[in-house]
């Protein structure tokens, strides 16, 4: 195996422990009122390796004495985690909450849901009480 494969794999082992998918889509956390809460986060990662064969100097050399010249590499990697949203589910009902908003306009998109439910829940129970209120 040629050195520069050595590093490219020793890289991207340490990378695949470091990006796994616990770092994407975050361990639950179990919050107060039988509530769950997963963190989804976007991963970006960078990676260059490289190397090569030197020669101490200028004075060029024959086959036999360049298949023993020295090799130099490097590799290098980067990694940059941002959360996201968050998944919440609460009483059954899950939700998706965003770390940020770009404006006004996708937070009233994103309570939609929530305020059709409220309603649905207020229509439900006024239909309940007329329902009792008849049969009295």
């Amino acid at each position: 195996m040629h050195p520069v494969e050595s590093i490219i794999q020793t890289t991207m082992s340490q990378l695949k422990q470091i990006v796994d998918v616990n770092t994407i889509v975050g361990a639950p956390v179990y919050a107060e009122g039988n509530s769950l809460v997963i963190p989804v986060s976007k991963v970006s990662f960078g990676f260059l390796a490289g190397g090569g064969e030197y020669s101490p100097s200028k004075v060029q050399k024959s086959l036999s004495e360049a298949e023993n010249l020295p090799f130099l590499g490097t590799s290098v990697a980067g990694v940059s985690i941002t959360p996201k949203a968050f998944l919440c589910v609460k009483a059954g009902q899950a939700s998706v909450l965003p770390a940020e908003y770009d404006n006004t306009l996708d937070r009233l998109v994103e309570l939609i849901p929530q305020v059709v439910s409220e309603i649905r829940q207020t229509l439900q129970s006024y239909s309940q009480k007329k329902t009792e209120e008849a049969q009295q």
